[in-house]
C-alpha cells in the first residue's frame, strides 16, 4: 500500500511523535525544546501527507529515465537547515536565521535540479539549463562568502600578531600577490589548474592562519584594552589620561552652529554667545536636542572642559546606595589640550535643570571657583 518514500516519512513522523511525548514526560513541559519538537512533528506530518497524496511522485503515463537522474546533496543540506532552525528556537536567534537561509537555498537548488533533469532526454542539455539558471546567482554568492571568510581570517591574524610583525606580513603578502600576478601576466599559457591551485593554496593558508590566530587570541595590548575598556569611557580628571588623551585634537575642522564658545583666559572661564556683547556666566540650551560647545584654552597648562549632566540614579532594583539618597555623577568632557588649542563637545540634556539635585555646569578641572551654569528649560 505504501511505497518507500511514504514509509520513510511515516517512520520519521512516528519517531518525532515518540520523541515529543518522551520529552514532555521525562524532561519538561511547555519548554522551548517541546516547542521545537512540536514544530518538527507538524512539518513531518505535512510532508507525509503530501508524499502519500502524490504517490511518491511516480507517474504511470511517462516513466522517468533513471539515467537522467543524478545523486543530489540538497536533501541532506535541507535537513541540516531544519536542524539549525530547531536549534535556533532553543539556543540563539542567529542559528534560526542561518537555518532559514540554508533551507531556502537548498530547496531552490533542489527544485531547479529536479526541473533540469526532466527538461529533455539529453543529460548534457539538462546540466547546461541548470547552469544557465543558477550560475548568475551561485557565483556572486559563493565569491562574497569566500571573500568574507578570507577577510575575517586575515583580521584574526593581524589581531594576534604584534604591530611590527603585522607590517612585515602585509609587505610579504602584497609582494607574493604582485609576483603571482606578474607571472600570470607574462606567461598566459600557464595551465588553469596551476593558477587555481595557487589561489586555493593561498586561501587555505590564510584560513588556517586565521584559525590559529583565533586560537591564540588578541595580542597583549589589545587584550588589556578590551578587558579594561580603555576606549569605552572618558577620564575627565585634571591628570592626563594614558588612552583618552592620546593624540588629542587641537583644532576644529567643522563648526556646526555652536551654542557657546567657552574660553579659559588667565584662570577665568567665560562663555561667548551670539547676541551678547559681554562674556556670560550662564548659558541657556534646549532640552532633548544635541548642543555643541567649543572650548578654547589660553592658559599655559593643558586643560580640559567637563560638562556635568546632572545625577543618574542606578537602574534596576533598588540598592543600598539609592536608599541612602546617594547617586553617581554623570559627566562628559573634552580631551586634554595645550595652550591655543580648541575642541568641540556635543551634549544632549535629557532633563530640565529643575529636575537636577545639583546645577548643570561647564567646568575646567584644576581651575577652582570658575564655572559656567547651564540652564535647561
Amino acid at each position: 500500500m505504501f511505497k518507500v518514500g511514504s514509509k520513510l516519512f511515516l517512520g520519521l513522523t512516528g519517531f518525532a511523535a515518540l520523541t515529543l511525548v518522551a520529552y514532555l514526560i521525562f524532561v519538561e513541559r511547555l519548554a522551548l525544546g517541546g516547542v521545537a519538537l512540536s514544530v518538527v512533528f507538524a512539518v513531518l506530518v505535512g510532508l507525509s501527507a503530501v508524499i502519500i497524496m502524490i504517490n511518491d511522485g511516480d507517474s504511470e503515463v511517462q516513466p522517468r529515465d533513471v539515467s537522467l537522474v543524478r545523486a543530489s546533496m540538497w536533501p541532506l543540506v535541507t535537513v541540516v537547515g531544519f536542524v539549525l532552525l530547531i536549534l535556533g528556537l532553543v539556543v540563539a536567534q542567529v542559528y534560526f536565521i542561518f537555518g532559514i537561509v540554508v533551507v531556502l537555498a537548498a530547496l531552490t537548488e533542489w527544485l531547479v535540479q529536479a526541473w533540469s533533469e526532466s527538461a529533455s532526454d539529453d543529460a548534457a542539455h539538462n546540466e547546461s539549463a541548470r547552469r544557465r539558471l543558477l550560475h548568475p546567482i551561485e557565483f556572486p554568492v559563493i565569491a562574497t562568502l569566500g571573500l568574507g571568510v578570507i577577510i575575517f581570517a586575515f583580521s584574526r591574524i593581524m589581531l594576534a600578531i604584534s604591530k611590527s610583525a603585522g607590517a612585515v606580513a602585509f609587505i610579504v603578502l602584497s609582494s607574493l600577490v604582485l609576483l603571482v600576478g606578474a607571472i600570470v601576466a607574462l606567461r598566459p599559457a600557464l595551465k588553469s589548474a596551476l593558477v587555481s591551485g595557487i589561489c586555493v593554496a593561498g586561501a587555505v593558508g590564510i584560513v588556517v592562519g586565521g584559525i590559529a590566530g583565533q586560537g591564540a587570541g588578541l595580542r597583549t595590548e589589545l587584550a588589556e584594552a578590551a578587558a579594561e575598556g580603555h576606549f569605552l569611557h572618558r577620564e575627565c580628571g585634571e591628570e592626563k589620561s594614558k588612552y583618552f588623551d592620546k593624540k588629542a585634537m587641537k583644532t576644529i575642522s567643522l563648526r556646526t552652529n555652536p551654542v557657546a564658545i567657552v574660553e579659559l583666559r588667565g584662570g577665568v572661564l567665560s562663555a561667548i554667545m551670539t547676541g551678547f556683547n559681554e562674556p556670560q556666566k550662564i548659558v541657556s540650551v534646549p532640552r532633548g536636542n544635541p548642543v555643541t560647545f567649543i572650548f578654547r584654552n589660553f592658559d599655559d597648562a593643558e586643560r580640559r572642559m567637563v560638562a556635568s549632566l546632572g545625577t543618574a540614579m542606578a537602574a534596576g532594583a533598588e540598592t543600598s546606595t539609592e536608599k541612602e539618597g546617594h547617586s553617581d555623577s554623570n559627566e562628559t568632557c573634552t580631551q586634554l589640550i595645550p595652550q591655543g588649542a580648541e575642541q568641540a563637545l556635543t551634549v544632549t540634556y535629557a532633563k530640565p535643570s529643575i529636575a537636577q539635585e545639583d546645577p548643570l555646569t561647564l567646568t575646567v578641572p584644576g581651575v577652582t571657583g570658575q564655572a559656567i551654569e547651564v540652564v535647561v528649560p
